[in-house]
């Protein structure tokens, strides 16, 4: 780990700056700053000089979509990961962690606070139940006096709130996301909330009289009779301007977990044994098949929001599904490229178009000024987004790591979870489903 005061350069044959590719440039960075991106014989003999052979230069990813764990934080680095956005979590507990992050071998960390919920908290761990449209107001301003990152709604708000909750965080200067409600995504995009997660609402708005149950149910035979109407509501989100944080990475890691010989050892050794234990499904086939017909039918609909230009993000809903935080973010770029994006267009979701979205302009880019947040990765991502990339070093602020010290500093056998609430959170759901054991 090199010190953030170094004024040093880092170059390869392919420089993505998160906008277009420069070939054979270098970065020059100076206490955790760009200070410019130059030829590499332009780099003075005088500057230390990191040049890396078959390598791209990006910037640091950023994951729209996570729930923070202090045993990812080392992991998200290690995979090029620089920044996370937590989208729910217990406040206090959740600034704290985001007061450290500069502190600790994490990436930044910026925070939506608590799920704001209805009567009854689906996560009371980490959400806030609000018995009244009034509860629902003051918690967004209670929340965004302590100086949030954005507000996020969850399951049980009824739409008839989404225009005053929206009114009062823009008022407070936050943008307002949402895990759906039973009325669907098109109330939420009327009322003007910004962002939408895992597709959640779609599903009551293209097939109202759908059985019980959840994303699965896009992997029923009939869902593909609603395609003409899934047009429809694409057309309608496309005209409303909200965002689409799609999480397909989500929806893959629950046909992997439903089938264990999908998941490697490395995907094991990478997640703390209780997260394990909490996260288990017993084998079954044909759920897991059900779960990837459901992903290639989610894919369809983001390729319909694609064409429309509909903006989108990218997240992987870390820690769900096993998948090693930072590694599920490729993970995520692969589908999204599966869905229609180029690769190119699948990396500015994850850097430049998700700093636009979260106005922090000093993100995301590669640019005179902004945070030196560089991943270098082995090959050519704009020509196709590796399944596992191979990471050379990640610079957060200026500051090197190398994957495999930031790797080696966990141990993820007797890593403590105590104190974190989504392991209080985890705990509960295990319990309440009648703890299945692991084989």
């Amino acid at each position: 780990m090199s010190s953030a005061t170094d004024i040093y350069a880092v170059s390869a044959p392919r420089l993505f700056d998160g906008q277009q590719t420069f070939f054979d440039h270098a970065v020059l960075v100076q206490d955790g700053r760009v200070l410019e991106i130059v030829p590499r014989e332009s780099v003075p003999d005088t500057l230390t000089h990191h040049h890396e052979i078959g390598c791209t230069i990006l910037p640091g990813l950023i994951d729209t979509h996570v729930h923070f764990m202090r045993w990812a934080g080392p992991q998200y680095l290690a995979f090029g990961v620089t920044t996370v956005r937590d989208t729910g979590n217990d406040l206090n507990w959740i600034l704290e962690r985001r007061a450290e992050w500069e502190k600790r071998p994490w990436p930044r960390i910026l925070s939506l606070g608590p799920l704001i919920d209805g009567p009854t908290a689906a996560h009371p761990f980490v959400g806030i139940s609000c018995n009244t449209l009034e509860d629902a107001v003051s918690a967004v301003r209670n929340i965004c006096e302590r100086g949030v990152d954005g507000i996020k709604c969850y399951v049980g708000v009824p739409s008839e709130w989404f225009s005053l909750i929206v009114d009062t965080a823009h008022t407070a200067g936050q943008k307002v996301s949402i895990h759906c409600s039973k009325a669907g995504v098109l109330p939420a995009a009327r009322a003007g909330v910004d962002e939408f997660y895992h597709l959640d609402g779609v599903l009551a708005n293209v097939w109202p009289d759908h059985p019980p149950g959840w994303l699965n149910l896009w992997g029923l035979s009939n869902f593909s009779k609603t395609y003409d109407r899934q047009q429809e509501v694409a057309d309608i989100i496309s005209g409303s301007g909200i965002t689409a944080t799609p999480t397909l990475a989500y929806w893959d890691s629950q046909s992997r977990i439903r089938t264990p010989a999908s998941l490697g050892p490395d995907d094991l050794r990478c997640t703390p044994k209780a997260m394990r234990n909490w996260q288990y499904e017993h084998p079954d086939p044909a759920a897991s098949d059900q779960w990837r017909r459901a992903l290639e039918a989610a894919q369809r609909f983001v390729s319909l929001l694609i064409e429309r230009n509909v903006p989108i993000l990218a997240g992987s809903d870390i820690p769900c599904g096993l998948v090693p935080p930072g590694m599920s973010l490729w993970r995520e770029l692969q589908l999204l490229v599966e869905a229609g994006t180029s690769p190119t267009q699948a990396l500015r979701t994850a850097t430049s178009d998700a700093a636009d979205y979260l106005e922090r302009p000093e993100l995301g880019r590669l640019s005179p000024g902004t945070s030196a947040d560089i991943v270098v990765v082995k090959g050519n991502p704009m020509e196709e987004i590796p399944s596992r990339p191979d990471i050379i070093k990640t610079i957060r602020t200026g500051v090197i790591y190398q994957p495999k010290d930031l790797l080696a500093e966990t141990n993820w056998a007797d890593f403590s979870l105590k104190d974190e609430p989504w392991a209080d959170q985890f705990e509960q759901h295990w319990k309440n489903r009648g703890s299945p054991k692991p084989e």
